[in-house]
């Protein structure tokens, strides 16, 4: 008889099982309060009112690893469908293994993954049967990802950025331990940003960022002239994904020549190689040379020296193929009513001079 009895009971458990579905409403991708958990529906086709509870667990969808689990208060599930909530179900009863959410009822899920399994219990005196059990995944992303500031997206930069920044995802109760990870790449030509971020070997990449700006160190090579880098910012909470920026490119280009006008300047012209050009008087402490070079551009040495061939100051210039109007501040060891002389060298090395003096 008893065995006759405990056939009856699992069978009756089965066919409840199958007649009790568990329909969850949390959205498969966005922001997830605590409370939203329980929202839920159950529809109980067994013809006769059921008393249970709702047990949660909820895991890593990739590693498995168990995060949290909760029960609720007993409830009598009736015939037919059932909308419960958070309300309804309270008390209940939480512990979280792997994650810390916000404590509060309303308090947002961190982001990432999840995996939560919904199992619904009853009971037939001290001995407990499932009755019904649905899993879902969903994912919890944030309201809005990092937005890139500077540099700005397709800027043209006169010197390299020293500092990258950006502003954090929101909202920002949703995460415990944000990290950064900041990627940037040179693009190929025929690239598009994205593409060069994902295929090319990254020309700085760092991870670990706890602000939302990047000191780009002094130390690391320089950006290339006139190419563009693509640029992008990847959030993290602990180690689970939280949003990323847009890709954003600039580049730094090459450094203007200073543009002066022989009109409103007085030029002191450089001779020939062999010889000694003209000989010119400054006033102030600015002096303005004319050089002709007829070597293709580069970057030359120019040379102060005393008649004496002393030494006084090396500066380098960009040189171009044509006349060049140079500028220079002369510092204050240029004494006034002294003769020096201004020299440049070609590719060739021949000597381009000429003498000046400083008016009193």
């Amino acid at each position: 008889m008893k065995k006759y009895w405990g056939l009856l009971l699992m069978f009756t458990g089965l066919l409840a099982k199958a007649q009790v579905q568990i329909q969850s409403t949390i959205p498969s991708v966005g922001l997830v309060q605590k409370n939203q958990l329980w929202n839920l529906v159950l529809v109980n086709g067994t013809g006769h009112a059921i008393d249970g509870r709702l047990e949660l667990l909820i895991r890593d969808p990739q590693s498995g690893i168990e995060l949290m689990t909760a029960a609720t208060a007993g409830f009598t599930l009736p015939k037919g469908s059932a909308q419960l909530n958070v309300n309804r179900l309270s008390p209940i009863q939480y512990n979280y293994l792997g994650m810390e959410p916000d404590k509060t009822i309303s308090g947002l899920l961190p982001a990432g993954a999840y995996l939560a399994c919904y199992s619904f219990v009853s009971w037939q005196g001290e001995k407990n049967n499932l009755i019904a059990e649905e899993c879902i995944r969903f994912d919890v992303e944030p309201l809005s990802p990092p937005m890139l500031m500077f540099p700005a997206d397709s800027s043209v930069l006169d010197i390299q950025p020293a500092q990258f920044t950006w502003t954090p995802p929101t909202p920002a109760t949703m995460f415990n331990r944000l990290r950064y990870e900041m990627l940037v790449a040179e693009i190929r030509p025929g690239q598009k940003p994205a593409e060069a971020l994902q295929n090319n070997l990254s020309f700085y990449n760092t991870a670990g960022i706890a602000n939302n700006l990047q000191t780009y160190p002094a130390s690391l090579p320089a950006f290339d002239k006139e190419k563009w880098y693509a640029w992008q910012v990847i959030a993290r909470d602990d180690k689970n994904y939280a949003g990323h920026s847009e890709v954003w490119v600039f580049k730094v280009k090459e450094p203007d020549h200073p543009r002066i006008d022989p009109i409103q300047a007085s030029f002191i012209t450089l001779g020939e190689a062999g010889e000694s050009g003209n000989m010119g008087v400054v006033h102030g402490n600015r002096l303005f040379i004319k050089y002709y070079s007829a070597d293709k551009e580069h970057t030359a040495p120019v040379r102060f020296l005393t008649t004496g061939n002393k030494l006084m100051l090396e500066v380098k210039k960009e040189i171009q193929y044509g006349d060049n109007f140079l500028s220079f501040q002369l510092p204050r060891a240029f004494a006034p009513g002294n003769t020096y002389i201004v020299e440049i060298i070609d590719q060739r090395n021949g000597s381009h001079k000429a003498l000046f003096s400083i008016n009193q």
